[in-house]
């Protein structure tokens, strides 16, 4: 019984791991790839420098993600 008890805490660690850095590994990527896009924007036109206001939003939305992600991970097994 104790064994079952422990293989069964080992596979949800296991899991939670798995799904907070698959979450947190996506949200990582969607903000290297919207600041490689933003730069490359930027290099071609500058005048897409008044823009920055929206992509600082659309980063902390990815943000905020990626922080919901992590704490329904941490807290809700």
């Amino acid at each position: 019984m104790v064994d079952l008890l422990a293989q069964a805490e080992s596979s949800i660690a296991i899991s939670k791991g798995i799904m907070l850095g698959i979450s947190l590994g996506a949200a990582a990527l969607g903000l290297a790839l919207l600041g490689a896009n933003y730069m490359k924007a930027l290099g071609r036109n500058p005048e897409a420098g008044k823009t920055a206001n929206a992509i600082i939003i659309i980063a902390a939305m990815i943000e905020v993600t990626a922080l919901l992600a992590f704490l329904l991970g941490a807290f809700l097994f």
